[in-house]
C-alpha cells in the first residue's frame, strides 16, 4: 500500500507540475502577444531591399536613405558640399547594401516608403516608391546612370530693393509630392543626381534676416538615359513682405472686430516694437505657437513690445473665434487666455490685411520697428526674441 500510495502521490504530483508548466507557458505567450500589440507589432516589422545594377546584378556597398540634404557652404572659403542622409525625418548615416545587394530593414525603418540610392563608384542612382503593405516582403531597386539636374537662382527684385541674395534653397519632390532631397547654397545654385522620372522643383531665396523671395515651383522630367539637364537661370521675385521691408507699415484696414482691445492704429504705436501675428484658429501649428507668444508677451509687454494677433477671415466676429478656441485652451494653452489683442480680418483672399502684407502661410510673424517700418518676418521659436532684444537695445 505504501508503494502503491507512493505511486499515486507521485502521479498526482506529476500531473500538477505539468498543469503548472502549461499555465506558465500560456501566461508567457499572452505577455508576449500583449507586448507586441502594445508596441504596434514592431518586433514583426521587416522590409528587405535588394539593390541591383542596370543589368540586374546585385550591387554591394550602395548607399540608401529616405532622402538627402545637401549644403553648399563657403563663408569666405572655397565652397564645400556636405551631404546629410535621412531616415524618415531624421538625419542619419545611410544604409549600405551587403555583398548580395541586400539591406534588411526592421522596426520603424521598415515603414518608410521612399528610398533614394547612390552607388558612387559607377555613378549609378535609383529611387523607389514602395507601396503600402510591402512590409514583410522584398523590394528590388534597380540603379541606372545618374542624370545631373542643375540650375542657377537669382533675384532681380532683390537687386532692385538693395537686398543681397544670401542663400537659396531648392526642394525636390517625387511624382507623388513626397520630398526627396533639398539643396542649400550660398552660391545661388542647385544640383541633384537623379534617375529617370518625373519630379517637381520648388525654390526660394533668403536675404537679410526676415526677408525672403517668393517660392516658385515647376515640373522636371528626366528621360531614361539622359545624363545632363540644365534648368537654366530662374529669377525669384521678392515677396510682398520683402517689398514692404524698410517702409512704413500699412495700417490694419479691414479688421471688422477686435478681441481684448479697442481698434488699434499702428501709427499710434510708433516708439514700440510691434509684432503682428497672422494666424487661424483652424491651424494646429498656429494654436501650438500661441503659448510661445504668450510667454513673449509676459516677458516684453512692459518693455515696449506690442503683440497684435491678426486672425484670417475664416471667422467673422469674436464670438465665432472664442467658440473655435474652447478646445485649444484645454489642449494647447493650459487653460490660459490670450492676453494680447486679436483683430478679425475681412475681405478677399484670407483678408485685406493678409493681402496687404502678402501672407500666404501660417503662422506668420511680422515685426515692425520702433520707427514704424516693416523689419521682416521671423520665427517665434528663437529668432524673434533675439530680434526684439536687439531693437529695444538700440532705442
Amino acid at each position: 500500500m505504501t508503494i502503491g500510495g507512493w505511486i499515486v502521490v507521485n502521479r498526482t504530483r506529476t500531473c500538477i507540475i505539468a498543469l503548472v508548466a502549461m499555465l506558465l507557458s500560456l501566461w508567457l505567450c499572452a505577455r508576449m502577444t500583449l507586448g507586441a500589440q502594445m508596441n504596434g507589432g514592431a518586433s514583426e516589422r521587416t522590409l528587405a531591399l535588394r539593390i541591383i545594377g542596370p543589368e540586374g546584378a546585385p550591387v554591394a556597398g550602395a548607399k540608401v536613405g529616405t532622402g538627402l540634404n545637401i549644403f553648399e557652404q563657403s563663408q569666405g572659403h572655397p565652397p564645400q558640399t556636405i551631404l546629410m542622409w535621412l531616415r524618415g525625418q531624421k538625419r542619419h548615416w545611410p544604409f549600405y547594401s551587403d555583398t548580395e545587394g541586400l539591406i534588411e530593414l526592421t522596426d520603424a525603418d521598415a515603414e518608410h516608403r521612399n528610398f533614394y540610392v547612390q552607388y558612387e563608384p559607377r555613378g549609378w542612382v535609383g529611387y523607389k516608391q514602395v507601396l503600402e503593405g510591402s512590409t514583410g516582403s522584398r523590394v528590388d531597386i534597380r540603379l541606372e546612370p545618374a542624370c545631373r539636374v542643375h540650375g542657377q537662382l537669382t533675384s532681380s527684385g532683390f537687386d532692385r530693393l538693395g537686398h543681397p541674395l544670401e542663400k537659396t534653397v531648392a526642394f525636390l519632390y517625387d511624382s507623388r509630392g513626397e520630398l526627396v532631397m533639398y539643396f542649400v547654397s550660398e552660391q545661388g545654385r542647385y544640383e541633384f543626381l537623379l534617375p529617370g522620372g518625373r519630379y517637381e522643383l520648388e525654390c526660394f531665396g533668403e536675404g537679410p534676416p526676415g526677408i525672403e523671395t517668393a517660392r516658385l515651383r515647376w515640373s522636371v522630367v528626366v528621360e531614361s538615359g539622359q545624363q545632363d539637364l540644365d534648368a537654366g537661370l530662374v529669377d525669384l521675385p521678392p515677396t510682398r513682405l520683402a517689398e514692404l521691408c524698410g517702409t512704413p507699415a500699412p495700417e490694419l484696414l479691414g479688421i471688422v472686430d477686435w478681441r481684448g482691445s479697442q481698434p488699434l492704429e499702428l501709427s499710434r504705436l510708433t516708439g514700440n516694437v510691434v509684432v503682428l501675428v497672422f494666424w487661424g484658429s483652424w491651424s494646429r501649428p498656429c494654436l501650438k505657437t500661441m503659448p510661445q507668444l504668450m510667454e513673449l508677451h509676459d516677458l516684453w509687454a512692459d518693455q515696449g513690445v506690442v503683440i497684435i494677433g491678426v486672425h484670417d477671415n475664416s471667422v467673422s466676429n469674436v464670438a465665432e473665434l472664442d467658440a473655435n478656441l474652447a478646445e485649444a485652451h484645454r489642449l494647447y494653452w493650459g487653460r490660459r487666455e490670450l492676453l494680447f489683442p486679436v483683430g478679425i480680418d475681412s475681405g478677399k483672399g484670407w483678408g485685406a490685411v493678409h493681402e496687404t502684407y502678402g501672407i500666404d502661410q501660417w503662422p506668420a510673424v511680422v515685426v515692425i520697428d520702433p520707427q514704424g517700418n516693416v523689419a521682416g518676418t521671423f520665427s517665434p521659436w528663437g529668432p524673434l526674441e533675439a530680434v526684439l532684444a536687439q531693437m529695444l537695445s538700440e532705442q
